[in-house]
């Protein structure tokens, strides 16, 4: 199916039925630390749970609404990436990001968030990219600043996580200010 280069070692490829027990696994193994600041752990309990993401978002995919992508390190699946909606009417979308514990630290989101950058204004003619981050998120926050990212805001007490509420910051960029960091 569809597969972006992103450098010698990094590829993002459209999640597909055969990437679910993979998907699952690197779920099951980073349940912990995914689980600080996202809720889909919890409610990823089997493979099928994980087919059954992959299906909606392929469904999501073919009707123009988006699509997650698998971040492919060497080969390996260490994450994902997507596009939570798309707006064609607004010119918008909202990338999203996670990886697991053992690949942090190489830069692997910031590569793929910049090549989802590139995909949504230059391949499907967007005007804006937005990324929501938790406020404590730090590592999660330093990839929308590093790529020139504008804070727009704070949504306070935005979810419920974990046992407690947490702020959500709104990150946007424009298609004109791409590149000018």
């Amino acid at each position: 199916m569809f597969t972006m280069h992103v450098d010698d070692d990094v590829e993002l490829s459209i999640l597909e039925p055969k990437h679910a027990d993979a998907l699952f696994e690197l779920v099951d193994r980073n349940r912990s630390h995914l689980g600080m600041w996202l809720s889909f752990p919890n409610k990823t309990k089997e493979a099928g749970d994980s087919a059954a993401f992959i299906s909606r978002s392929l469904t999501r995919m073919a009707d123009g609404g988006g699509f997650w992508a698998g971040i492919l390190y060497k080969g390996e699946l260490a994450g994902s990436t997507g596009f939570l909606y798309i707006d064609q009417e607004t010119g918008r979308t909202e990338i999203g990001y996670w990886l697991g514990a053992a690949f942090t630290g190489r830069g692997l989101v910031t590569k793929a968030v910049r090549k989802m950058v590139d995909y949504a204004f230059f391949e499907l003619g967007l005007r804006k990219v937005d990324i929501q981050t938790a406020v404590g998120n730090g590592k999660s926050r330093a990839v929308p600043e590093r790529l020139g990212f504008t804070k727009e805001g704070v949504l306070r007490e935005y979810e419920y996580l974990n046992g407690s509420h947490h702020d959500r910051i709104v990150y946007g960029l424009l298609k004109e200010e791409w590149g000018k960091f």
